[in-house]
């Protein structure tokens, strides 16, 4: 049986729905992760200059996300960094 989360994203590109997942479904619940293009596994067939213009769509809709993971980051970091002196 297969449990894995899968995600929906409406392509302006393709005009349609694609189903789409993280290839590391373990990952995708840390809090500090930060996702790249290669952990990205469209579940729909599509043709592969397809698959890149939605995986190009998927990045740019997580980018605020991402800018929010890469603050609190470096914000942790920081906060060792000042508390070692």
């Amino acid at each position: 049986m297969n449990n894995n989360i899968y995600f929906c994203i409406a392509s302006d590109e393709l005009g349609r729905e694609i189903a789409w997942q993280w290839k590391d479904q373990k990952k995708q619940f840390f809090k500090t992760w930060i996702p790249v293009e290669d952990d990205i596994e469209i579940i729909d067939e599509v043709t592969p200059d397809n698959k890149a213009l939605v995986i190009a769509e998927i990045m740019q809709e997580i980018e605020p996300e991402l800018r929010d993971i890469r603050l609190q980051r470096n914000k942790q970091a920081r906060e060792r960094r000042n508390a070692k002196t």
